[in-house]
């Protein structure tokens, strides 16, 4: 049972109005009172939302092309490689280059990229080895806008 020593000490650690309004200058809510910033939250959490979608319609065509489970984890390791192997050399180029560039560059390779892993998936030219060559080269460009 709790002491009466317990409750003072607990008494004297907690304010004296537990439930005082939020002060908005401190509330974690506040930067999205910012029109560019909110809209740069809700760009990037649509934009990674899009990228869970390919890493699993990667995954989910592999094994519609009937290649075998190790291909199906390639396909993952096609999606997690690019951050391992670029994070670094991407950090240091976005430091010295205009970022809006890299930002666009990245944006379009990786729109390229769609486009072309969209007509040969319809085309039905895709392979085991060309969906694992277009997965990481999306990745490299998600990985580089980053």
């Amino acid at each position: 049972m709790a002491s009466l020593a317990d409750h003072a000490t607990f008494a004297r650690l907690m304010p004296a109005q537990p439930h005082a309004p939020i002060d908005l200058a401190l509330s974690v809510w506040r930067p999205l009172r910012s029109p560019t910033f909110r809209n740069l939250v809700l760009a990037d959490f649509f934009s990674d939302v899009g990228t869970f979608m390919e890493i699993v319609g990667a995954a989910w065509l592999m094994v519609s092309l009937n290649a075998g489970p190790m291909y199906v984890a390639l396909t993952q390791t096609a999606s997690a490689l690019p951050f391992f192997l670029f994070a670094l050399p991407a950090g240091a180029v976005g430091d010295i280059v205009d970022r809006r560039k890299l930002i666009l560059f990245t944006e379009t390779w990786m729109a390229a990229v769609a486009i072309i892993l969209a007509v040969v998936t319809i085309e039905g030219w895709i392979t085991p080895w060309l969906l694992l060559a277009l997965t990481f080269a999306l990745s490299a460009g998600d990985e580089s806008a980053h």
